[in-house]
């Protein structure tokens, strides 16, 4: 299976991602407080396993944020207009809206993309993850760490403010068919920051396929059918591993309450497959990190501060203040055909390269042989390509 365009074996597996060393910081005027940041609600290992990519249907843990009466959890939107276009024609709110919604566990960072759009473009072409679209660029450093000025991480501010650690994912939403391939993008590590533009920095994927990221990753993307008169609504739901999103140096794999870590967002809406451009709106100053613009001031092109972040939150029950029979009651009803028993089972053959053990509750177990007879523990395998998967077995 051929998913790059440039050749780089260290890309295989689970990203191999590479971290800038410091250097010098007198380019750097940038800031890192007052970032824009959306929290992640930390969930069990019973609500992770509601998640599938065939089901056509949302996880049941992300009723929280709209069960009534229950604390409002964060979540973070885009508009079409003005103040959020990057490039293109500018939308209004009605033509393009994009919020997103964060879930993290054992297994990764959980993704849920909600898109308002008057007009839905389908396939358009081999590359039509371009048109409809939703973006998210990931980094596992905090923006301190990013904008701090003692460990620079951008390779070559002056073009672009991708880091070497990035990941990038595109995804088209549009259409009245589930997207199947998806866009990818790294820093090459086999190149200096002397390249003159983003485009020759970088690893672009070839065209991979949906199902072939998760065969290969643990990379799983859901595209949910509209319900009902939904019909300006679209959905998607992502699980992204922690062996792609990376680790920072000196870090656990799986954060901790608390920890930041970078990303931005957006949406690039075409109303027309005869328009030349779709509008790209964007979460932090209408920018991402491929973005460049005239500095005003100086007459010089510089690129604009784009990145922000995501903050890892506690327990999601106790934050929305209810209760897994709250869930399930709103899951019964939003979805009466459908709730179902979670079931743990492995998905995949590959040889495991190593393993954890948790309690269903997610405490971690440090000496299986201390627990008693037909106890039942949660099994997270880190497998060979770097994909988590979470079972639960009964000791014996």
């Amino acid at each position: 299976m051929k998913f790059m365009k440039i050749p780089a074996a260290i890309i295989f597996g689970s990203f191999g991602l590479v971290f800038a060393q410091p250097r010098d910081a007198s380019v750097f005027a940038h800031k890192y407080n007052n970032l824009p940041m959306i929290k992640a609600y930390h969930i069990t290992p019973m609500q992770e396993i509601q998640f599938s990519m065939t089901d056509n249907l949302r996880s049941c843990f992300w009723l929280a944020w709209e069960i009534p009466g229950a604390n409002r959890l964060d979540s973070a939107m885009v508009t079409g207009d003005s103040a959020n276009t990057a490039w293109g024609p500018v939308e209004t709110p009605q033509n393009a809206t994009i919020k997103i919604k964060l879930a993290w566990g054992l297994r990764g960072l959980y993704v849920l993309f909600e898109v308002i759009d008057d007009t839905w473009i389908g396939y358009v072409s081999p590359n039509d993850y371009q048109y409809d679209a939703v973006e998210l660029f990931l980094d596992p450093h905090s923006g301190q760490e990013l904008y701090g000025a003692n460990t620079p991480l951008f390779p070559n501010i002056n073009i672009s403010q991708l880091t070497r650690s990035y990941s990038y994912f595109q995804v088209r939403i549009g259409g009245n068919e589930p997207a199947e391939r998806l866009a990818i993008s790294q820093w090459n590590p086999n190149v200096d920051s002397s390249c003159a533009q983003p485009s020759q920095c970088v690893l672009y994927y070839e065209d991979p396929t949906i199902a072939g990221v998760d065969l290969e990753w643990g990379l799983k993307i859901e595209s949910i059918p509209p319900r009902g008169n939904e019909t300006n609504i679209r959905r998607q739901e992502w699980m992204i591993p922690w062996g792609i999103y990376g680790s920072p140096p000196g870090k656990d794999s799986i954060p901790a309450i608390g920890d930041k870590l970078a990303m931005c967002f957006g949406y690039n809406d075409l109303d027309s497959a005869s328009e030349p451009s779709a509008s790209a709106i964007r979460w932090r100053n209408a920018a991402d990190p491929y973005t460049t613009a005239a500095n005003a001031a100086t007459g010089l092109t510089a690129t604009v501060d784009s990145w922000g972040e995501i903050q890892f939150a506690g327990d999601l029950n106790a934050a929305a203040n209810v209760t897994d029979a709250d869930l399930n009651a709103a899951c019964a009803q939003e979805f009466p055909d459908a709730c179902k028993t979670p079931i743990f089972r492995p998905e995949s053959r590959l040889k495991i390269q190593s393993a954890e053990y948790f309690t269903l509750t997610g405490q971690r177990v440090g000496n299986l042989h201390a627990l008693p007879a037909h106890a039942a523990v949660l099994e997270r395998c880190m497998l060979g390509n770097g994909a988590i998967v979470v079972r639960r077995i009964t000791m014996r």
